[in-house]
């Protein structure tokens, strides 16, 4: 997927992508085992264990939009950096963590590293436009690939280590990755005399009422909720239901994310050369959709299987391509304020999972399928509508669809 990148491209999609997966492993290395665990700890009850899930997205999506503006204004990197930072503090916290309420503490200040926009407005800025969806692609892939080795490794570390280790092995890897891009990976050259759109507290006004902001930041909540309240309530339930023990639990999701990644690469080249963004678009989100509904008609250890197969695969198809087409359709000298509006939504969505998972697991899985199944509904004809509009206008390539 590199061949049609330069060398400075590769350098650039290669190092951020290695700080961004380790980024994640604040959320993939713990989600499969951080709810089974969290239920050990002094104080817990399942409010509070979706609380403790949740609130690392909170904390991310506060933050996500004044570090996005000042990277508009400062630069990409001291803002990385300064977050990377922060992170690992909250990291070294949650391993030391003893009762809930420490732990919800230590979740949000790991949350305070709000990287993610800045992260992503690099990758854009150190990539031309016609490569820039194989780049997210690229990234996307490598943590998925991340992710397939957490869920894997996790479980069994969890069960033979224990949860506070991964904890200072993300803290440590973190640190690794935040030097590394301090030290190889370029800040853009971007003038004052070469902007069109000078920082200014006016684009926070410009992006809240530009049409294709909202409907993509709405489409990265969704996403991002579904997946934290998917991972608070499926690990739970394969514990203490189903009694599937943690050290087995990448035997389900290692296949699943194995197939979602290869589905993703041909769909993501199709999208992208020949404008098929909006069928891939929406195909990701009927996968959604026909996981739960799915879900709903098997129940049991075997509907949870299932919805995890048929979500990674629209998770997969669309996490790449939503940021893409944010970077496409939003001018460069906004880019960072716009992925800090983006990512703040993403993170919201993830806080929300993570209070959605506790409630669920309090009332019960059919509370999840019913509100699940009317939001991707939902979703799906906001979608069609938009991105119909969006060939119409010549935003886009051509589509059958």
């Amino acid at each position: 997927m590199l061949k049609e990148f330069t060398p400075q491209e590769i350098k650039a999609v290669l190092g951020i992508t290695f700080a961004v997966a380790v980024r994640m492993l604040g959320l993939f290395l713990l989600l499969p085992v951080l709810s089974p665990y969290l239920k050990t700890l002094e104080g817990a009850s399942p409010q509070l264990i979706g609380l403790a899930i949740g609130i690392y997205g909170f904390a991310q999506a506060f933050l996500q939009i004044p570090f996005g503006y000042i990277s508009d204004k400062y630069g990409r990197k001291p803002v990385i950096v300064f977050g990377m930072i922060t992170y690992i503090i909250g990291s070294l916290m949650g391993g030391l963590a003893t009762n809930i309420w420490s732990m919800v503490l230590a979740r949000f200040i790991q949350g305070f590293g709000a990287v993610s926009s800045a992260m992503i407005a690099l990758a854009a800025d150190l990539t031309r436009e016609e490569v820039r969806t194989r780049a997210f692609a690229h990234i996307g892939a490598s943590i998925g690939i991340v992710f397939a080795l957490s869920i894997t490794f996790a479980p069994l570390l969890a069960g033979y280590i224990g949860v506070p280790f991964l904890f200072f092995l993300t803290a440590f890897l973190s640190l690794v990755a935040t030097l590394y891009l301090a030290f190889f990976i370029p800040e853009p050259k971007i003038h004052a005399k070469d902007r069109e759109i000078r920082p200014s507290l006016k684009n926070f006004t410009l992006l809240l009422t530009d049409r294709n902001q909202l409907i993509l930041n709405f489409s990265i909540g969704i996403l991002h909720a579904f997946l934290v309240a998917i991972f608070t309530v499926i690990p739970y339930e394969l514990v203490y239901t189903y009694h599937f023990p943690k050290p087995r639990h990448w035997e389900i999701y290692l296949p699943a994310v194995l197939i979602s990644l290869m589905i993703m690469v041909p769909s993501t080249i199709v999208a992208e050369k020949r404008g098929k963004f909006k069928e891939v678009y929406l195909t990701g989100i009927l996968s959604i959709l026909a996981g739960f509904l799915v879900y709903d008609l098997i129940r049991g250890f075997w509907g949870g299987v299932a919805l995890v197969f048929f979500f990674f695969i629209g998770f997969h198809l669309l996490e790449p391509l939503v940021p893409s087409l944010l970077t496409k359709l939003t001018h460069r000298d906004i880019r960072g304020l716009s992925l800090g509006f983006f990512n703040t939504n993403q993170f919201l969505g993830a806080f929300v999972g993570g209070l959605w998972g506790g409630l669920v697991l309090k009332y019960g899985v059919l509370y999840l399928l019913l509100s699940a199944v009317g939001v991707c509904v939902v979703w799906f004809l906001i979608s069609y509508v938009w991105l119909s509009s969006l060939y119409s206008e010549g935003k886009l390539g051509k589509s059958s669809l």
